[in-house]
């Protein structure tokens, strides 16, 4: 059960930290990335009272964090990250996505990472907090490889959440991840309400893995997950496609058990990279109702100047509004409506410094 009065994570994460022995050979690294782009926006037709077409900035999900790293244990290597993400484009502490309001209501400005992981070289690795998702680490990361803030987008994977997470030592490539997630942050649900599951294996330049989610097994209401992806790199190309599937607990109008599918292709040349991926999800409603529904594309280049600046320049295309957000959008509010027709264009450019 949850109870209301709890230590901030990101407060106790800190206090842990602190409470290391005075003599403890620790390091800490702070860093930081402005990624910013303006764009020129387009929809057949948009939701009342918006322009069916505009001009802007948006962030490209900058944030400023800091890592800290304590190595005094034998075998043992344990790690924090503490990171709130930046919007640049709104000179204002919040998740430019506002995904993270929808998780705990009216906290968009809460950390995007903030973790503490014990690394073993025998037994694997436990980390605890705010972190990147096993099942979107997995199953659709390998196709979130664009610059601009419309990256990663065509999934149903959620990205971040509270989460216990052990992870195996590899062994012949093969790597085995357990989690528990706190996907709803629901009063009257268990903390951890959601198990996700993930095994890959790695071979020269081939990954394959696999993921399951075990979705809010307090209520059932939401539709299990299963994907799996694939990467292979050669010399300068780099190809990745990903398979995701909804399996709902009852019968629903369309599609009941949705299928999404990607497929992205990257090419270097010099300080160049070339960038192309489509994008299909299958249609449906009721409680298998995908994020991501129609066909979407994106392509792109990124120039690296220097090591810490990126310059970039992308297309992206939606079918069914999802990603193509009003111009001052304060919430998750796409530009035609969700989940309706748009056939969306934006044309961008921007860049990205690291420091």
């Amino acid at each position: 059960m949850k109870y209301p009065y709890t230590l901030p994570l990101s407060a106790a994460l800190i206090s842990g930290m602190a409470a290391l022995p005075a003599n403890a050979e620790l390091t800490v690294t702070p860093y930081g990335s402005l990624r910013i782009q303006t764009e020129a926006v387009s929809v057949d037709e948009a939701q009342p009272g918006e322009d069916d077409s505009y001009t802007g900035l948006r962030d490209a999900y900058s944030r400023l964090g800091v890592n800290a790293s304590y190595n005094d244990f034998d075998n043992v290597d344990i790690t924090a990250t503490l990171e709130f993400p930046i919007n640049s484009a709104r000179l204002r502490a919040e998740d430019p996505t506002f995904f993270h309001e929808l998780y705990k209501e009216d906290n968009n400005s809460m950390p995007r990472v903030a973790t503490i992981s014990a690394a073993h070289d025998q037994f694997g690795s436990v980390t605890v907090g705010t972190q990147w998702l096993v099942y979107y680490n997995n199953v659709a990361y390998p196709v979130d490889f664009f610059s601009s803030f419309y990256s990663g987008y065509a999934t149903q994977a959620a990205f971040r959440r509270d989460a216990l997470t052990y992870t195996s030592p590899s062994m012949a490539g093969i790597t085995a991840t357990v989690s528990g997630v706190d996907m709803t942050d629901e009063a009257g649900t268990s903390y951890l309400d959601t198990m996700q599951y993930a095994l890959s294996w790695s071979v020269d330049n081939l990954t394959l893995a696999a993921a399951y989610q075990d979705t809010e097994q307090d209520s059932g209401d939401r539709p299990d997950q299963v994907g799996a992806s694939a990467t292979y790199t050669t010399g300068p190309w780099r190809f990745a496609a990903k398979v995701e599937q909804l399996l709902s607990h009852s019968s629903v109008t369309v599609d009941e058990d949705p299928v999404t599918y990607n497929l992205y292709g990257s090419y270097t040349w010099n300080k160049y990279t070339f960038k192309a991926m489509y994008a299909q999800g299958e249609e449906s409603d009721g409680e298998a109702e995908a994020f991501f529904q129609g066909d979407s594309a994106h392509v792109g280049v990124d120039y690296q100047h220097t090591e810490a600046l990126k310059f970039f320049a992308e297309y992206f295309y939606e079918e069914l509004g999802y990603a193509i957000y009003t111009p001052n959008s304060d919430s998750f509010n796409p530009l035609a409506g969700y989940q309706v027709q748009s056939d969306g264009q934006v044309f961008t450019v921007g860049l990205r410094y690291d420091f």
